[in-house]
């Protein structure tokens, strides 16, 4: 049944019966084994998804099933270990990859936002709150910042709107840059189901500079400043100076071990205290070294 999608519309003599069960009928698995589909994620009801086994349908609703390709394995926790910064008002992380920033289709379990809400919870049940201004794609690693007080909530969120979170990034990319330093501004829309570029008016706004660090071995390493929060917005523009990050098959770049893009740092002012904060992510330990260079060269990292 891995990777198998399913979807069906239930009929009137349903009305009221719970979700698990119509799952379950239909799918030919018990009960139990449906209850945990839905808890899992992996069940959508009216195209959204539906978390609640006991879910009282009324009929004629359409349901669709897309059982996970690794099952409903529950493995992913926070690792103290990779904690950042935390106070009473924010909890700054360092993502692996692979992982979601938060919840995915069919998937709410295995994602750092509810983990967090897991990792609180367990602390204090009544204090746990958690709240995500920015993201980061499933195969970059790096700095990912929560509010988990309502206080810092608001004023986070206004910071990152109002572009006064700095955020920096470092990439491999394929080849060597003619320029040590440039910028890409093109638009950022969607087309076809997939991110772009697209020409002035059809998309939205996007900028990015971008700084040479190092050249080694067919590579490079580029630091990425992006001044806006487009969704792909730094693989994109990379990829438009036709050196895509390595590893990023979806904008051209040959098929690697991981994505090589990584959330270095996020500079702010606290959203409570006012204090500056700068938030760091150690480089990866799977990424290819730099070389060493002479203090005062711009391509260290």
């Amino acid at each position: 049944m891995n990777d198998s999608q399913f979807r069906w519309r239930t009929g009137g003599d349903e009305n009221g019966r719970e979700l698990a069960e119509a799952v379950s009928g239909f799918l030919g698995m018990s009960k139990e084994a449906a209850a945990d589909l839905v808890d899992f994620g992996a069940v959508q009801v009216r195209g959204k998804m539906e978390r609640d086994p006991s879910f009282r349908l009324c009929g004629g609703e359409e349901i669709f099933v897309a059982y996970p390709s690794c099952g409903t394995s529950r493995f992913y926790e926070i690792d103290p270990s990779r904690v950042i910064f935390r106070d009473p008002y924010l909890f700054a992380y360092d993502k692996e990859a692979g992982i979601a920033s938060q919840q995915v289709p069919f998937d709410a379990y295995n994602n750092v936002f509810a983990a967090l809400l897991r990792f609180l919870g367990a602390e204090d049940k009544k204090q746990c709150y958690g709240a995500l201004h920015h993201r980061l794609d499933r195969e970059t690693s790096g700095v990912l910042l929560f509010a988990i007080a309502r206080k810092a909530n608001e004023p986070l969120g206004r910071a990152f709107r109002e572009r006064k979170v700095k955020k920096e990034y470092l990439a491999w990319v394929e080849g060597y840059p003619q320029s040590d330093f440039w910028s890409e501004d093109r638009e950022i829309g969607k087309v076809a189901g997939k991110y772009r570029a697209v020409d002035t008016g059809k998309g939205k706004p996007a900028r990015t500079s971008f700084t040479v660090l190092c050249r080694k071995e067919g590579r490079s390493l580029v630091s990425a400043v992006p001044e806006t929060g487009r969704t792909h917005q730094i693989r994109i523009h990379l990829a438009l100076a036709h050196h895509p990050v390595a590893g990023d098959r979806a904008y051209g770049a040959k098929p690697d071990r991981r994505l090589y893009l990584h959330a270095r740092r996020l500079t702010l002012n606290h959203p409570v205290s006012g204090k500056l904060l700068c938030l760091e992510a150690p480089v990866p330990p799977d990424w290819p070294e730099a070389p060493d260079q002479k203090a005062g060269q711009n391509n260290r990292y």
